[in-house]
C-alpha cells in the first residue's frame, strides 16, 4: 500500500502549492475517514467515483427517467453525507450507497414528484386562496430557510440557488463557477446537506 495515502491531505500539500492528496487513488475506506474528519474534497471524490454508476442504477429502477434518476441520486448523496458525518461505524461504502439509492428510488416510485422547499413555500405564499395561517407559517419557514442559505459557503449557496430556483443546468453552473459538472452536482449536494442539518 502507498503509505502516503494514509496521510491527511494537508500533509501532502507543499508550501509552494505542490502535490496534493491523491483523492482519486484513495480507497473507499480512506475517503470515508476523511469525510468524517470534515474534508469536503473527499466527499467530492466519492461523488465523482460513484455518481454515474448510481445514476444508471437509479434510471433502471425508475424506467429510464433521467431527470428523476439524477434527483434520486443527489438526494441519496445528501443523506449519505449527513450519515457519514454523524456515524463512525465501519461500513462498505459501495453497497451502502447502492442501498440508499435503491430506497430513494422506491420512495420516488411511491409518490408524485415533489418540488423543492423553496418552490413549495413560494407557491403557497403567492396563492391568494391559501389558508391565511398556512401562509404565515410558510412565510416564517421561508424566512428561516433564507437565513440558513446565507450561512452556506458562497459557492454552495450560488450553485443551489442557480439550480433550484433558476433552473440552471449543472453544465451551466459548472461554467459559471469554473468547476466540473460533477463539481457542480457535489456543491448542490453539500448545500442541501447543510440545509438538512440546520433543519434537524
Amino acid at each position: 500500500m502507498d503509505m502516503t495515502l494514509l496521510l491527511h491531505p494537508t500533509a501532502l500539500a507543499g508550501a509552494d502549492g505542490g502535490p496534493r492528496f491523491p483523492y482519486s487513488k484513495a480507497t473507499d475506506e480512506q475517503l470515508v475517514s476523511l469525510v468524517r474528519s470534515g474534508d469536503d474534497r473527499a466527499f467530492d471524490a466519492i461523488h465523482d467515483r460513484y455518481v454515474q454508476r448510481l445514476t444508471g442504477y437509479a434510471r433502471q429502477m425508475l424506467g429510464g427517467a433521467h431527470h428523476d434518476a439524477e434527483e434520486v441520486v443527489q438526494d441519496a448523496f445528501v443523506r449519505a453525507l449527513s450519515a457519514l458525518r454523524g456515524d463512525d461505524r465501519e461500513m462498505a461504502l459501495k453497497p451502502w450507497l447502492y442501498t440508499i439509492v435503491r430506497n430513494r428510488a422506491l420512495d420516488a416510485l411511491r409518490r408524485p414528484a415533489r418540488t423543492t422547499d423553496l418552490e413549495d413555500h413560494a407557491r403557497v405564499l403567492h396563492d391568494t386562496s391559501a389558508d391565511p395561517h398556512e401562509r404565515v407559517v410558510r412565510a416564517d419557514a421561508l424566512r428561516d430557510l433564507v437565513s440558513e442559505l446565507q450561512r452556506l459557503p458562497e459557492r454552495q449557496r450560488t450553485a443551489l440557488v442557480m439550480h433550484e430556483l433558476g433552473g440552471v443546468s449543472h453544465e451551466g453552473i459548472a461554467r459559471r463557477l469554473e468547476v466540473s459538472t460533477g463539481g457542480s452536482k457535489a456543491l448542490v449536494c453539500r448545500a442541501r446537506a447543510g440545509l438538512a442539518k440546520a433543519a434537524a
